[in-house]
This record gives structure tokens, C-alpha cells and sequence, in this order.
């Protein structure tokens, strides 16, 4: 979901299924409000060696390492909520998150950073993001209660070769939830 009135670069990253060559692509402005939606340049790139740079990036160690708190207030790995496999990670209520910095990564790259998110009640907000990466920080929020995938695209400064990709829920009244992490680099 873009909700801006200048272009936004937007991702969306998916698997076919072993049989499938083809995937539909297309442009869609739900219904609402009295403006049109526009989309530019669409294009489809095969990551097929792509490795991902996230350690345990869908928590499934049942255990927060090498994840870190980014905040005072705790988050955890749960075995619930999982968007695929049997954990996820929780946040608390507000001002909780859980962040890694993935080193290794090439200065000057272009890198795609996916994570998918939920919010416990609708209208509250979980972001995934990245920073420190020799850039402006950047972040995706999401109020759904069903998962959705936050892509970010990012470029690592000259000098820069890590980056820090994170989940964080700033304020409301129940957790949020992060799963399926994956930062790659793009061609």
C-alpha cells in the first residue's frame, strides 16, 4: 500500500510455485477518495541465487539471538503468531522492538530488505525498517492484523558495509508481531 501523492518505489517479493512461469503484475487503486493512482516503470527481476543476509530472520532458533532489543521495553520470540513456521516476533505495547546489524554487505549496493508485520488490534502500527546503513533510515508501517510485507530498498553508504534491519512498534495498547525477514542484494 503506497498512500503518497509523489512516486514511491514499492516491491513486492514472492516465489512461484514450481510449476508456474508467469505471474500477473499489475496496478489496482482501491476505492475511496476522489484522486486517481498512477504507476510507473513496473518490472519483474528473478533473484534466483539471491542469499539472505539475516541471521534468523524468521525466529525459528525459538530464540531472539542475534536479534537484540532496541529499546528498554521487551520483545520477545513466541511460538504463536508465525507467519510461516511455529515463531514470531512479539513486540510489547509500545516503545518495543528488536533490532540486528547484518554485516558483510557491500558498500555502495543496492539492497532489497522485506519483513512482514501485524498489528494485535487493527489500527495500531508495527514498522519494519532499516538504518545505519550509511543512509537515511528508512521504514515501512503496517496498522493490518493479517501480515503484510514491508519492502524497502536501500543503498549501503561508500564506506558503509552493514546495515541494521529492524521491527518496532512506537505506541498503542497491545504487541505487534515481525516474521520472515529478508535482505538481499539486488543486481
Amino acid at each position: 500500500n503506497v498512500a503518497t501523492t509523489s512516486y514511491t518505489q514499492a516491491a513486492v517479493v514472492f516465489t512461484t510455485g514450481s510449476s508456474n512461469t508467469t505471474a500477473t503484475v499489475y496496478c489496482w487503486k482501491n476505492t475511496g477518495g476522489t484522486g486517481a493512482g498512477y504507476c510507473d516503470d513496473l518490472a519483474v527481476e528473478a533473484l534466483p541465487s539471491a542469499t539472505n543476509a539475516v541471521t534468523n530472520p524468521g525466529f525459528e532458533s525459538g530464540a531472539l539471538s542475534p536479534w537484540a532489543q532496541s529499546t528498554g521495553t521487551a520483545s520477545s520470540v513466541v511460538a504463536s503468531n508465525a507467519r510461516t513456521g511455529t515463531y514470531s516476533l512479539r513486540t510489547g505495547a509500545s516503545a518495543s522492538g528488536a533490532i540486528q546489524t547484518v554485516s558483510g554487505l557491500d558498500s555502495s549496493g543496492t539492497y532489497l530488505l522485506a519483513g512482514w508485520a501485524k498489528a494485535a488490534t487493527a489500527g495500531e502500527e508495527v514498522a519494519v525498517g532499516v538504518k545505519g546503513f550509511g543512509g537515511t533510515e528508512t521504514y515501512l508501517r503496517t496498522s493490518a492484523t493479517s501480515y503484510a510485507q514491508q519492502p524497502i530498498f536501500f543503498t549501503t553508504g561508500a564506506t558503509t558495509t552493514s546495515a541494521a534491519a529492524y521491527c518496532y512498534k512506537n505506541s498503542g495498547s497491545s504487541a505487534g508481531y515481525c516474521d520472515d525477514y529478508t535482505l538481499v542484494k539486488l543486481p
